[in-house]
């Protein structure tokens, strides 16, 4: 018996579903695509479907070409924000799919009278154009719905911030109010604020930027005199571990229209990449609330400057 798939329903029908994983995906990463991408990562799901006219490979083999079209989609579809991201995104494209070719393939063996043909980890389902429309309309109205009762994500909110120490100021640094950031100093229940070490070590002094230094790369120095450092364990993406905080900063927060500051605070630094590489500090809510309220204004040069309230 021939089997005849029409390539539109094939690539509609793929197209479609491959849009709507990747705005799953991009709701599970926290980094939800524009629709600009997704049509072009979804496309690109569209075409890489075609797989299924090929003759059947090795399970191996089509499992690596998902993979490496799984990898495609993505970065099609989601700005590059570090490979860590990346990877992410990509494993949750891929599961995804999988589970879906999974779910197919469950229905073809309980002889489900569902009109699919499976080929190399690809699905062709035929459907009426009516069908796929309604189908995608009634998605659409359920996503509604959802956001109409729990709500919608919040906007990030983002952060300029300056550290300083001493008489050393440090760059601007992109910070980002994290709801969940939970790290606490055990020590004196300070909340700190997590830094990356690598924007911040020219602006450190020298001591303090050697013993960093010497600390990531595994040299276990001495901590300079006179300067407040001690560990403290963090969870972190890749299991506990323990990152060396220095005391006795000055922090300034600049938000949209607002501005607060704070003395005496601790600064937990790391060689890692924060949130996908788009900020270079974190901070949580009871630090934000600790930080006191300033009133910003502009002198006659046309300088910022800041006024306790």
């Amino acid at each position: 018996m021939k089997t005849v798939i029409y390539l539109d329903v094939l690539l509609l029908v793929n197209f479609l579903v491959a849009y709507l994983l990747l705005r799953a995906v991009g709701f599970v990463c926290g980094a939800p695509p524009g629709f600009g991408r997704s049509c072009a990562g979804a496309l690109l799901a569209a075409l890489s479907a075609l797989i299924l006219l090929a003759p059947p490979l090795p399970t191996t083999l089509s499992l690596l070409y998902q993979a490496v079209s799984a990898a495609a989609v993505c970065r099609a579809a989601f700005p590059f924000r570090g490979w860590r991201g990346f990877v992410r995104q990509t494993v949750w494209y891929f599961l995804l799919n999988l589970g879906l070719a999974g779910a197919v393939l469950l229905a073809l063996s309980r002889n489900l009278p569902l009109g699919a043909q499976t080929n190399n980890f690809a699905v062709y389902w035929a459907v009426s154009p009516t069908l796929l429309v309604g189908c995608a309309v009634l998605v659409y109205l359920a996503l509604r719905l959802v956001l109409l009762v729990f709500g919608g994500p919040r906007d990030t909110e983002c952060w300029q911030l300056r550290l300083s120490l001493g008489e050393a100021e440090g760059p601007p640094l992109a910070a980002l109010l994290d709801t969940g950031f939970l790290l606490r100093d055990p020590l004196s229940g300070q909340a700190p604020v997590l830094a990356s070490y690598t924007d911040m070590c020219s602006a450190l002094p020298q001591a303090v930027a050697a013993f960093l230094e010497g600390y990531f790369t595994g040299t276990c120095p001495q901590p300079p005199p006179g300067v407040p450092i001690r560990l403290i364990l963090c969870k972190t993406a890749g299991g506990m571990r323990a990152l060396p905080a220095v005391g006795g900063f000055s922090a300034r927060l600049f938000g949209p229209g607002k501005a607060r500051q704070a003395e005496r605070v601790l600064v937990v630094f790391t060689d890692q990449t924060l949130a996908d590489g788009s900020v270079q500090a974190l901070f949580g809510k009871e630090f934000y609330h600790t930080a006191r309220p300033v009133q910003r204004r502009l002198t006659q040069t046309g300088q910022e400057r800041s006024a306790v309230e």
